[in-house]
């Protein structure tokens, strides 16, 4: 049976102007056709969603987030907290994001993100459709290092590509590496009380036994760079995705915006820290770290932005009750109020995002043969981003998720 959906207002993520008055028919997870209200006649066996005024999107990317799975608040448990315990609440936190409209996301370090992956795949536990690194790949005394298990930490080429290889066979399909930490005497050892005075956490030989290790088994590489060594770092050891990229030199932003390497934007994870600084009693050298990141991560933000950098929308979320993950829509808005322009934000979290996970054949637009990833919401994002913040439709791979039929919605034909 086909699946039409009728909207006022369709978003495809090309980039491509809004277009009115539209149809999309979908054969199984397939978008068969994209046709004008006018052109379309209603057809036997089908089920039409009549989405009245609604504005349709592709699904939702979050490029950058994290299945900690214990309380934001206390990353200690990390270690403490079973397995099965991280699991069953990493499926609260996906099931909620899918009913955000986040229908894909990469988890850039988690142990228990391949178990996830997995059960959503054989349709256990609703969530997005994911692309997951398992646990970081961290060198000793690097970034994240004292959150880490002695077998996460890897020193030398040989350690790293065993590594890279163990964490394919856990089912990774993606590698997270760190490749920035903070100077020996700094507070805040894995991102560095300041981003302009980062060291690097690895050596290039080491970085590109690690790329290397991971291309030929056809996986990407993502890293976690603040500061111009590691940014650069990454640039020349092949890694293909760079996570936050500020604190960086004009040079350096050059050499991105020529090279087109995306970076995540990952603003959310600092703005919801300022947040939660006053009622989860943060220390005063805490708040005063993470306010320094926030200035700069801002002025390269938007010095980068007009250089042409590629950026990629990303949360670095990583759960309630201070990092909620379904809220990752908050990082479009913000994008926004730091200089980017609206469609602009809009492909960057669904086309842009899509290539970044590798699934851009698939998903990430609204395009005759993508898989049906898609929402709809009152309001128009290209003049109020913030309407992607109150999603109350959402259909996966061409199966309906979410659909509020208190709203003067309709459903008919099957």
């Amino acid at each position: 049976m086909l699946k039409v959906l009728k909207a006022k207002t369709l978003i495809d993520g090309t980039g491509k102007p809004a277009k009115e008055n539209v149809v999309i028919v979908i054969k199984d997870n397939i978008i068969e056709a994209i046709v004008s209200q006018e052109e379309y006649d209603d057809l036997e066996n089908s089920t039409i969603y009549d989405l009245g005024d609604k504005t349709i999107m592709p699904g939702l990317i979050d490029s950058h987030m994290h299945f900690f799975a214990v309380p934001s608040h206390q990353l200690h448990k990390l270690i403490s907290d079973s397995d099965v315990d991280r699991v069953l609440r990493g499926a609260g936190e996906a099931a909620k994001m899918l009913q955000a409209g986040i229908t894909s996301a990469r988890c850039l370090g988690s142990n228990i993100s391949p178990a996830l992956r997995r059960a959503i795949n054989a349709g256990h536990i609703p969530g997005p459709r994911l692309v997951v690194s398992g646990q970081f790949i961290v060198s000793s005394g690097g970034t994240w290092y004292e959150i880490m298990e002695e077998t996460d930490v890897a020193d030398g080429p040989d350690e790293i590509r065993k590594l890279v290889r163990e964490r394919i066979k856990q089912g990774a399909n993606v590698i997270k590496v760190g490749l920035s930490k903070g100077k020996i005497d700094d507070l805040n050892s894995s991102w560095g009380d300041d981003p302009y005075q980062t060291l690097p956490s690895y050596t290039l030989d080491e970085v590109k036994a690690l790329t290397d290790e991971a291309h030929l088994h056809d996986i990407k590489v993502s890293a976690h760079c603040i500061g111009n060594a590691a940014v650069n770092l990454a640039l020349d050891g092949n890694v293909d995705v760079i996570e936050h990229g500020y604190g960086i030199t004009e040079e350096t932003r050059k050499r991105l915006a020529e090279k087109q390497i995306p970076v995540v934007t990952t603003i959310s994870q600092l703005f919801f820290h300022e947040q939660a600084a006053k009622p989860f009693n943060y220390s005063e050298m805490e708040s005063s770290i993470y306010s320094a990141h926030a200035k700069v991560m801002k002025a390269d933000f938007q010095k980068s932005l007009k250089a042409g950098v590629k950026y990629v929308i990303g949360t670095d979320l990583i759960g309630y009750p201070t990092h909620p993950q379904d809220q990752a829509a908050k990082e479009f808005e913000l994008a926004v109020e730091w200089g980017m322009e609206p469609l602009h934000a809009i492909v960057a979290g669904t086309k842009l995002g899509a290539e970044v996970l590798g699934l851009d054949k698939e998903i990430g637009t609204i395009e005759v043969g993508k898989k049906a990833d898609l929402i709809a919401f009152d309001g128009n994002p290209l003049d109020d981003i913030t309407v992607l913040q109150q999603v109350d439709f959402v259909m996966k791979d061409g199966q309906l998720v979410k659909f509020d039929t208190k709203k003067g919605k309709k459903v008919y034909g099957s």
